[in-house]
């Protein structure tokens, strides 16, 4: 009997060799996730912990060994000077075709330098166009995420423009701007919000826009008047720096029709809230997801009725946060998911009673973010969430995306 059983085995199951690359594909992924915290999950960092768990299953066999080169080494790539860029073009290159090709989702380019003449002082070796190019062109057919950083202004080519619109799977782009000269030394050019047009027009298949302002933008509506723009869903604006409110306007009435999630960090917002309130009137009646980041953010939205919020994400709040729940944001939108920091949990957590959350009757989640293994919200927390049926969750990251799939 155990010989007939041996030999069933040999015969009829396959040897982990022999497992057909799909499944091989979510075993990795498996174990990278397993291994990796949640804040280690980000793209950027995703590769540390890919190198350190393929590294020895490359020396398997050749099936692994090409299906972890094409598939995950090379699965988020960071270039931040000319000569490192075409050392790896080159490299690519002379690479033989009959080999595979790695294949990049989140493409990360830093020290852009698109204009033509070069910059006065400062940093050497910065990224022009052409190189920028080429690198689009080399993962054209696999980039999710692109995350562009020009020097102290944005601006690209027509042709860079073109080449990012060739990127047929293109769902997040990430525009932003990077400061090393000192002003003096700067000839600042003429604004071109044309640029940002021409190339939402070429990037139809954005779901994610992520702005580190200063982005030029059209800073009036009538300029983005007869442009498609894609079908954005999620909105990320950054900014420590003044910026212009009717730029965040503009672009906010132009993304109107499919945004969804709105996330606002103004980390250098004074106490003049007021200009924020035409971008929250606008954008109230879509929401169902959103993120700020600055306590005086919250200032004009308090008042408004958001009909379809059903994600909060609530940082640095230092009044009581049983006084913010009495807001009429919160009796008036289907809040399903709060999630709140730890500064805003410990702040004043003695007011936090059962009856803080009555305001909330749909609320079935309360999410502790950026926690670490050990932490523990208040006894008050715990109190009021286990009176009314509520889970608390805790993650050790802040993303609105991923907390909206909790």
């Amino acid at each position: 009997m155990g010989l007939d059983l041996q030999s069933t085995i040999q015969h009829k199951m396959p040897n982990i060799l022999e497992l057909p690359r799909e499944i091989m594909e979510f075993i990795f992924r498996h174990i990278i996730t397993s291994n990796t915290p949640t804040r280690r999950r980000n793209p950027l960092h995703y590769s540390l912990s890919v190198e350190i768990t393929a590294a020895p299953l490359r020396l398997v066999c050749r099936a692994w060994a090409n299906m972890l080169y094409e598939h995950h080494l090379y699965r988020t790539l960071v270039f931040s000077s000319a000569s490192q860029s075409s050392a790896f073009i080159d490299y690519l290159g002379r690479r033989p075709r009959n080999l595979p090709r790695p294949k990049c989702q989140y493409l990360v380019v830093e020290y852009i330098w698109p204009f033509e003449y070069a910059p006065q002082s400062g940093i050497p070796n910065t990224i022009n166009s052409e190189v920028l190019e080429s690198l689009l062109e080399l993962f054209s057919d696999s980039v999710i995420t692109l995350d562009l950083n020009s020097l102290e202004y944005f601006a690209l080519p027509s042709q860079t423009i073109k080449a990012i619109g060739r990127i047929n799977k293109l769902e997040n782009l990430r525009l932003g701007a990077q400061f090393y000269f000192d002003a003096s030394e700067l000839d600042e050019p003429e604004e071109d919000p044309a640029c940002f047009n021409s190339l939402m027009m070429q990037a139809q298949g954005l779901k994610s826009l992520h702005l580190d302002i200063p982005v030029w933008l059209p800073s009036k509506p009538e300029l983005m008047a007869g442009i498609q723009y894609p079908a954005i869903t999620h909105l990320v604006v950054d900014s420590t720096e003044d910026f212009d409110p009717d730029v965040l306007l503009g672009i906010s009435i132009a993304l109107k029709p499919s945004l969804k999630y709105l996330s606002l960090h103004c980390h250098a917002l004074g106490s003049d809230v007021q200009p924020l309130l035409p971008l929250y009137e606008i954008l109230r009646e879509n929401i169902e997801g959103l993120s700020v980041i600055h306590i005086n953010s919250y200032t004009p939205l308090l008042q408004l009725s958001f009909p379809k919020l059903r994600v909060l994400v609530i940082r640095r709040w230092l009044h009581p946060f049983a006084d913010l729940l009495n807001q009429g944001l919160f009796s008036q939108a289907s809040i399903e998911i709060v999630a709140i920091d730890p500064i805003s949990a410990e702040g004043n957590s003695s007011n936090f009673t059962v009856d803080a959350l009555s305001k909330l009757p749909q609320l079935r989640k309360l999410v502790f973010m950026n926690t670490q293994p050990d932490y523990s919200p208040p006894h008050g927390y715990l109190t009021a969430c286990e009176a009314r049926h509520i889970n608390c969750i805790y993650v050790d990251h802040d993303e609105l995306c991923d907390i909206m799939k909790l």
